[in-house]
């Protein structure tokens, strides 16, 4: 009996482990991604048919508005019917970009769709296009669906190119048959050696099961960026500084909210200057200095002066700045030394309210309404050396810099003007002068902080924090000139409640950021509100018809 239970419990076992390998493993159809893709975004239809089944979303006013909208009706008829097509909703689509100088914007756009029975697709494309001549080439078949649009099926994966513009109205002619026809050939031979499943931050990615992956491959889109510098600096970017680098973002639709994981790996080389740059977090008594009531949105910062420094030394900068710097005697180090790497950035008061002007015309008085924008901003820094800073602040005089009382000030129009002000520890600028005395005197360490500065500012190197309600409070919807634009701006305003970006940490070879969009509907997957408020929005923008 304990032979036999432990034999039973062994199967269970392996079965558990072979299912959630199974369940986070790179899909097996990744491995027709070309390693050398520039961009690839990926949709786990597994993941979102847990969240939301796919008749609620083709059942939906949306959805028979977006089929009312497509202006081809092959593509119209094909959106009906699409969930008997044959396609795999247990698995991920993937498009992937790639240089290509034979596409519009230089840019080759491939879809991979697996399938779960071939039959059902191309019994699926014959009703949904007709008219569509079906072409059997090898094991697999090809139909051109649209002027713009090719495709091409085995019994496992359908691949979609774009055959040229997608666009009504473009002059650029779509690609003849036997050119696109060679590219979905290559499209299907998948490579154990240039394979983007090869590549391990994107399997990692994969791994982790999001509803959207983006990946950016960052040595290959910054080889097709054309750099308008010559020497050591253009063979310093195109070359080491960005090799294996990658930006990686996994999107999940969550209740209440859409949540994002980032990660910007860096190159073998730039990893010890990446090190530098996420070490430290953004200096607390600054953050507590500023001014809270009605927060918009905030930024803090800890740039790294030492970091910048080996940054500005590998791109081969740091020569040329110094040199330049020397002739206004400075120098690169007095520069960077001056800060502590710390700064922030706040907005407050912000209104958008509605006035009615009266204007002459013709001797005659006019009445129209005018838009009025009112802010307060307040950019600070925290000091490292005053006295070198002092050479800079000299420096800008030179250029102009106006000089009023114990700081100075930068006009902006008749009424408004940017006050700079400075002690040992900080320097702040603001449009509002109570702000910059007041942070530097401290006053508004005291005053009650909203939950997002400790929760979400504090304890990162980099973050941002949105407040989307305290920002849509004053905007008046009689700011616009139709009710149709009014009810549309009500609508924005029940949806979210804050946004928020958090991270610059750096480890296991990149710097990692978090975010979260969080929804005024708590009780509903952020997918099914999206939907309801597109509903709604697409309701508004028809009231001005009516």
């Amino acid at each position: 009996m304990v032979r036999s239970r432990l034999v039973r419990n062994s199967i269970l076992i392996v079965i558990a482990i072979a299912f959630f390998s199974a369940c986070n493993k790179v899909p097996d159809h990744a491995r027709y991604i070309p390693g050398d893709a520039i961009m690839v975004t990926g949709i786990n239809l597994r993941s979102f048919s847990k969240k939301i089944a796919w008749n609620v979303i083709t059942g939906s006013k949306l959805y028979k508005e977006m089929q009312a909208r497509i202006p081809e009706q092959n593509a119209k008829d094909a959106l009906s019917g699409i969930q008997e097509a044959g396609l795999d909703f247990t698995n991920t689509i993937y498009v992937y970009l790639k240089p290509d100088n034979r596409y519009p914007d230089g840019e080759k756009m491939v879809g991979l769709v697996p399938l779960s029975d071939a039959d059902k697709w191309e019994a699926y494309v014959k009703k949904a296009f007709p008219e569509v001549a079906i072409n059997a080439i090898g094991d697999r078949k090809e139909a051109r669906l649209s002027s713009g649009l090719y495709v091409g099926w085995d019994k496992h994966l359908m691949v979609a190119i774009n055959a040229g513009t997608m666009y009504p109205g473009s002059v650029t002619p779509p690609m003849d048959q036997p050119t696109i026809s060679a590219e979905i050939g290559n499209a299907f031979k998948a490579s154990d050696e240039n394979t983007m499943a090869g590549n391990k931050y994107f399997a990692k990615l994969e791994k982790e099961g999001h509803d959207i992956s983006f990946f950016i491959n960052y040595e290959q889109m910054m080889n097709q960026v054309n750099i308008p510098i010559t020497g050591d600096l253009s063979m310093s970017l195109a070359g080491s500084m960005w090799k294996n680098s990658a930006f990686t973002t996994g999107l999940d639709f969550v209740k209440g909210k859409i949540t994002a994981d980032m990660h910007y790996y860096l190159s073998d080389e730039m990893k010890q200057i990446g090190t530098e740059l996420g070490s430290s977090n953004a200096d607390k008594d600054m953050i507590d200095r500023l001014p809270t009531k009605n927060m918009d949105m905030m930024v803090a910062v800890h740039l790294s002066p030492k970091g910048i420094k080996a940054l500005l030394e590998k791109m081969n900068v740091l020569g040329p700045v110094d040199e330049g710097l020397k002739s206004q005697g400075m120098s690169a180090d007095g520069v960077l030394d001056a800060f502590t790497g710390d700064m922030a950035f706040m907005m407050n008061d912000f209104s958008l309210q509605s006035e009615n002007v009266v204007d002459t015309f013709m001797s005659k008085p006019i009445v129209h309404p005018e838009q009025h924008t009112n802010l307060s901003m307040t950019y600070v820094i925290k000091l490292n050396k005053k006295e070198n800073l002092n050479k800079i602040v000299k420096l800008a005089e030179e250029f102009g810099l106006q000089k009023e009382g114990n700081g100075h000030v930068i006009p902006i129009d008749g009424t408004n003007s940017v006050h700079i002000l400075m002690d040992n520890q900080y320097l702040v600028a603001s449009n509002k002068m109570e702000y910059a005395t007041g942070f530097l005197a401290g006053k508004f360490k005291e005053e009650k902080k909203p939950g997002a500065v400790s929760s979400i500012i504090k304890g990162n190197p980099w973050a941002f924090y949105f407040d989307v309600q305290q920002f849509c409070r004053d905007i008046d919807p009689a700011i616009t000139r139709s009710r149709e634009d009014s009810l549309m701006i009500l609508e924005s305003k029940k949806l979210l409640k804050d946004i928020s970006l958090t991270g610059g940490a750096f480890k296991n070879d990149a710097f990692e950021y978090h975010l979260d969009i969080n929804f005024l509907n708590t009780e509903e997957n952020s997918i099914l509100t999206l939907m309801d408020y597109s509903m709604r929005m697409t309701e508004a923008n028809k009231t001005e018809v009516n």
